[in-house]
């Protein structure tokens, strides 16, 4: 079982799609988020809902089902020498990524995510603990 860092883009195209390859990749993979996710979820709360792919009754269970497989660690869990590092790694990519290269740097896990800017910011500063979401599920 693989161990990832997860981006809030993730968790929004899992919630959007709908899709079963997301939860079985959840089953498959372990999954670790900073808390921020929820700060994320919540702003763009309406427009998943509105966006999803679920009928009502389905979107419930599955947000369960996608939770239940994420583990989310406090800010606090973070050591400050580390969120400095990914302060500085984003900070002119997108601020609001911070959290989760932090995390990452922390745990010594890959960030997985969606964003080709972030992506290609990281790796360009010699990031290399960063992959892309297409790549985690052609490699399953």
């Amino acid at each position: 079982m693989n161990k990832y860092i997860l981006d809030a883009n993730v968790v929004f195209s899992a919630l959007i799609n709908g899709k079963q390859l997301f939860i079985e990749l959840f089953e498959h993979n372990q999954f670790f988020a900073p808390d921020f996710i929820f700060v994320e979820l919540d702003k763009y709360r309406k427009v998943l809902l509105k966006k999803s792919k679920l009928p009502a009754e389905e979107l419930q269970p599955y947000i369960r089902k996608l939770f239940h497989q994420i583990t989310v660690v406090p800010a606090f869990y973070i050591i400050d020498e580390h969120k400095i590092k990914a302060w500085n790694l984003c900070r002119d990519i997108d601020e609001k990524d911070t959290a989760y290269v932090a995390l990452s740097i922390d745990m010594k896990y890959p960030l997985v995510t969606r964003d080709q800017k972030l992506f290609s910011g990281l790796k360009a500063k010699g990031f290399n603990h960063v992959v892309l979401l297409d790549e985690i599920i052609r490699n399953g």
